[in-house]
Order: structure tokens, then C-alpha cells, then sequence
């Protein structure tokens, strides 16, 4: 009797992959993992999302982590989370340690960093690929609905040039932010603190959600015939 295939599926991402926020921190990567198993029983997981990654760390961490890119190259599946980050340690830097840093800035860097995390991905591993667009846990800030509109622009022009799915986590919880992100407040920016947790990782129900939209690209996109 021939031993069950291993399908390894490696996620990349920061503190919404890792799952932070999610009972357990059984979030999406966890959820999605288990969905997997019904066709591929012996389904094991690479979660490398980690607290506080931007896409500068990740791109460094791509570049020099033997581990993962091992993991790319043995992966069956690989899927993107980033750039959450990028737009909150501006705000900070910018609002409350009033250090000037250009939101422009903050994307055309976005822009470079993930054109080379995209870059190293495909240079390690040929496995499907799917990219997760922001949603926006401040949508009362006319300054957030700004920029992660622009982020999530410039990943929907990055990844049509390279042919990659986006899953459209955005208008998922457009409108149903309170009922998604777990201490959801006012939605404006002013919730956001230097010390102690802020309101943006998805609770339970969202991280459902972010997983329910992910399996609807699965199924999709040509990717089934891969998986």
C-alpha cells in the first residue's frame, strides 16, 4: 500500500496570518489547512506569519531564511498576507512619535518590496500562489479608506502583471468591520494606541470569513487541477 502524499501549504504573512485574535490563534491558516484535508489527508502546514512583519521583514526574511525557502520549494501551496503593517508603523511614526514619513512613500515602498517578495516566492516554488488584498479596520478615517485603497491598488496592478489571484478580503468585511475585527471601537484612527492592543486582527468569525473567500479563489481559478 502506497503511504498518503504529503501537501504541504506554506503561508507567509504577519500577526492576522499567525492568527492572533482567533480563539487559539486557530485562524484562517489553521481553518483552511483543515478544508484542505478533505482531499489531501496528511495536509501539513508552514504558518511563518509573524507579529509585526512589514514587507521590508519579509522580503529580508525571504532572502536569508534557509528554513523558508526550503519550505517554498517543497510547498504544494503558498499563500500572501502583508502590507497591514507598512500603513500602521507610518501612522505611528507620523501621529504619535511625530516623526515625518509620507504616506506616498510608505507605497511606492510597499510597491518595490513586493514586487521582490513575489520575485523570491517564484524563484523558490512553482506552487499556486494566491495574494490577499487589506481589508480596513478604520473605515471611519477618511485617511485609512485612502491608503489602504492605494495599497490595495497597486497589489491588484502587481498582481494582474503576474497573472496571480487576489483574494478580495476588502469587500468582505466592508460594512461588517464591527462583526469582524475583534475590539472593534469607533473605526477612526484614533483608536489606535502606541502600548496595548489595537483594534485590527479579525476575531473568529472573521478569520471564517477570510477562509470561506479563500477557498472560493481555490475553486475558482485553475488552481484545483494543481491541488
Amino acid at each position: 500500500m502506497k503511504p498518503t502524499p504529503v501537501f504541504l501549504y506554506t503561508a507567509l504573512g504577519d500577526s492576522i496570518t499567525r492568527g492572533y485574535s482567533a480563539p487559539g490563534k486557530r485562524g484562517y491558516v489553521k481553518m483552511l489547512s483543515s478544508k484542505l484535508a478533505a482531499t489531501h489527508p496528511d495536509v501539513r502546514t508552514m504558518n511563518a506569519g509573524q507579529k509585526g512583519l512589514t514587507t521590508e521583514g519579509l522580503l529580508f526574511w525571504l532572502s536569508f531564511s534557509v528554513t523558508l525557502q526550503q519550505a517554498l520549494r517543497q510547498a504544494h501551496l503558498v499563500t500572501l498576507w502583508i502590507g497591514g503593517n507598512d500603513l500602521l508603523y507610518a501612522y505611528i511614526r507620523k501621529n504619535l512619535l511625530n516623526t515625518p514619513d509620507s504616506y506616498e512613500q510608505v507605497v511606492y515602498r510597499y510597491r518595490t518590496h513586493l514586487n521582490g517578495i513575489l520575485s523570491r516566492i517564484q524563484s523558490f516554488s512553482r506552487a499556486p500562489l494566491v495574494v490577499c488584498n487589506l481589508y480596513n479596520p478604520f473605515p471611519r478615517s477618511q485617511l485609512s479608506l485612502r491608503w489602504v485603497s492605494a495599497i490595495n491598488h497597486s497589489l491588484m496592478r502587481i498582481c494582474a502583471r503576474r497573472n496571480l489571484p487576489i483574494v478580495d478580503i476588502y469587500s468582505a468585511f466592508r460594512g461588517r468591520e464591527a462583526e469582524l475585527i475583534h475590539g472593534y471601537r469607533t473605526g477612526r484612527l484614533t483608536d489606535i494606541r502606541l502600548f496595548g492592543g489595537n483594534p485590527i486582527h479579525p476575531n473568529l468569525r472573521g478569520h471564517q470569513v477570510i477562509t470561506r473567500r479563500l477557498l472560493k479563489v481555490l475553486h475558482d481559478e485553475t488552481i484545483p487541477h494543481h491541488l
